[in-house]
């Protein structure tokens, strides 16, 4: 693989109709040790308080965030390793105003056509079709899932907290806002991010 994941997922045509700032941001080559740096604002962390025990638990794959807040600055790592070239590296440090900090990371790979499986500690992850949207990158979660060497055990989004979808659109050549919801089909909206990024000036 010698072109950038989501540039292999989307396909030429959508991916040249992405956003230029969204094209910067995921343009990292995977046959070399690449790191682009992201800063940003959340302007809310939210979610519903009957999950939080959920959200504790998720803390041992690594995932999401146990804390509600908002204005919280947020640092994003992308990475490439030239010995997973098929995967992008990613790793969110969130830092509340009563001192908390929250990490949550993960990777993601190629998933089947037109999706991409984003993967926590353990194997534990969730498949999310990808698509260009008047410029914009969307990602809407088809399954949870969990990674067992080659194969892949499916859990369906109701299951657990829902169907996610994220949107990630530029304001400028320099800045992004992400939008990250996740609904569940029964009990409504369960957790939720928002805010807006800026892109290091050169990697």
């Amino acid at each position: 693989m010698n072109q950038p994941l989501f540039r292999l997922v989307l396909g030429e045509d959508a991916w040249h109709r992405l956003a230029p700032a969204i094209r910067r941001h995921y343009d990292m080559p995977p046959t070399v040790a690449a790191t682009q740096i992201l800063h940003g604002v959340m302007e809310e962390v939210y979610h519903a308080p009957w999950i939080k025990p959920w959200l504790l638990l998720a803390r041992f794959f690594d995932a999401l965030v146990p804390y509600a807040g908002r204005d919280v600055p947020v640092e994003v790592v992308n990475r490439t390793d030239p010995a997973q070239p098929d995967n992008l590296f990613w790793h969110r440090t969130f830092r509340f105003a009563d001192g908390r900090t929250a990490l949550f990371s993960s990777r993601m790979e190629p998933g089947r056509p037109g999706e991409i499986v984003e993967l926590l500690r353990f194997g534990v992850g969730i498949r999310m079709a990808v698509a260009e949207r008047d410029g914009a990158l969307v990602f809407t979660a088809r399954d949870h899932c969990w990674k067992i060497g080659p194969h892949i055990i499916g859990i369906p989004n109701w299951a657990l907290l829902g169907d996610a979808v994220i949107v990630e659109r530029a304001l400028s050549d320099g800045e992004l806002r992400l939008d990250f919801d996740i609904v569940h089909p029964w009990f409504g909206r369960t957790f939720a991010y928002r805010g807006r990024f800026t892109l290091p000036s050169s990697r």
